[in-house]
């Protein structure tokens, strides 16, 4: 079996993991099934592959055991998978609603995997109707991130509602050995010290900033500078799921009103949810929260593991007027696009590995209330615009789930797909109020921002 070593990014992922931080992430799927027999497609699909198989990378990928593999991250390459092993099957009562749904794939997602196996599941949900079937695939974030789980996803789908025996999600991988048999050594070698210099200049950049900080100057990107906060401190490994999705026209129409990105728009919209949910069921704080938003860095490298960078900035909690709360968003995430726009995509890792890494080591040495360089991470994937089947099943919801850490006790993931928006907002069950009433609030925040932009958005309409 080969050996190989993880990257310092991917490293961390896997040296973090704990009951209490599972270090997966995940997406829930609801299909429709082509002949209306979910069970039965579900039962003949997994009859077809229930044998043993050759998987690529990612998927037979299995954390080496001992103190030494273990502290230089390294992973085996499996021989064989065995579906048994990773693969699922669960049903709910007949006219089971939605809400025992995510209730199920909550349980499902804060379930740790099992790191003496490549770390992946794959499970399949029945019973809330005849037609209808839904899939949660899991994987550990140091084998995929969100774009790369999204990028297998739909490799294993097709656009054609007639095409059948598609490959199966796991039997698709990045390519992981082609760039370096065409680029030769020495080029192989140059990229690699290149990659060196630039992650050095990265983690120089964080150190400038950290002394700024302590100076009390100002800095573009917003670490370890929120208030105290319920979002404070240690977590367990209760979970609590809440799910939406809302028409992406819709919140490109409010973007454009407000001139502005939809990314930049979806952290206004979480800032006001935030903003309802903390004074209505716990403590607001005086100054602003702050986020993490992963900026995806690939430009078509497919090499496995994950290669995201940080940007973080203020959300302006505490501005009580939507308007100027609105715009001191987007001034504040424009200042850090500008800061990490100057930067190479490995200055970009080099900074963020930097920056978090005193809230990282303090984790690795059990110190589980250190202080966070951003107490919550907001992201936004992109998804495919046209309508995917999986032998002939619609995908007709995709919602995306991530994971949590100490200090870090609230996550929310955008995934676009169609021509919806999906949102899974997870939270730490137990520490924070239900996340199900932060969900609300952002549909109130929707509301009051169409009704804010009502005159700009009508403008050239019909």
């Amino acid at each position: 079996m080969a050996v190989k070593r993880l990257s310092a990014t991917d490293a961390t992922w896997l040296s973090l993991e704990s009951p209490e931080m599972p270090m997966h992430v995940a997406f829930l799927m609801e299909f429709h099934s082509p002949d209306g027999d979910a069970e039965g497609f579900v039962r003949r699909w997994h009859a077809r592959h229930a044998a043993p198989f050759t998987a690529p990378p990612p998927w037979n990928l299995r954390p080496a055991r001992g103190r030494l593999a273990e502290s230089l991250a390294l992973v085996r390459e499996v021989d064989e998978v065995d579906p048994a092993d990773h693969i699922r099957t669960w049903r709910l009562p007949a006219g089971t609603g939605r809400d025992e749904l995510v209730e199920l794939v909550t349980r499902i997602h804060r379930e740790q995997l099992d790191l003496s196996k490549p770390p992946w599941e794959l499970h399949f949900v029945t019973g809330q109707s005849e037609d209808r079937f839904a899939v949660v695939l899991k994987a550990h974030h140091s084998l995929l991130d969100g774009v790369s789980l999204v990028r297998v996803i739909t490799g294993g789908l097709s656009t054609d509602p007639r095409a059948r025996d598609l490959p199966p999600f796991f039997s698709i991988g990045p390519e992981t050995g082609l760039r370096r048999e065409r680029t030769g050594r020495i080029r192989a070698l140059f990229a690699a010290v290149h990659g060196f210099f630039a992650i050095l200049s990265g983690v120089a950049g964080a150190a400038r900033d950290a002394l700024r900080r302590k100076a009390g100057q100002p800095t573009a990107q917003q670490t370890y500078r929120q208030p105290p906060s319920v979002l404070d401190g240690p977590i367990t490994g209760a979970r609590d799921l809440s799910l939406r999705r809302y028409r992406l026209d819709e919140i490109k129409r409010l973007a454009r009103a407000a001139d502005c990105t939809v990314n930049d728009l979806v952290l206004y919209l979480v800032a006001t949810a935030l903003r309802g949910y903390l004074t209505d069921h716990a403590e607001l704080p005086d100054g602003p929260l702050t986020a993490g938003v992963p900026t995806d860095l690939r430009d078509g490298d497919q090499r496995v593991g994950t290669r995201a960078g940080l940007m973080f900035t203020a959300l302006a909690t505490d501005v009580a007027d939507p308007v100027r709360r609105l715009a001191a968003v987007k001034d504040a995430i424009d200042a850090a696009k500008r800061h990490m726009g100057a930067m190479s995509p490995g200055a970009v890792i080099g900074y963020g590995l930097a920056t978090t890494f005193p809230w990282v080591l303090a984790l690795l040495l059990g110190i589980r209330s250190a202080p966070s360089s951003h107490p919550m991470g907001i992201s936004n994937i992109p998804g495919p615009r046209d309508t995917l089947y999986w032998d002939g099943a619609r995908l007709d919801a995709m919602y995306p789930i991530s994971l949590l850490m100490h200090g870090n006790a609230l996550n929310f993931t955008c995934f676009g797909y169609r021509d919806e928006l999906f949102i899974g907002v997870l939270g730490a069950a137990g520490k924070l109020p239900p996340i199900e009433h932060l969900t609300a609030a952002l549909d109130a925040a929707v509301a009051e921002l169409d009704g804010l932009l009502a005159p700009a958005t009508a403008v050239g309409q019909d």
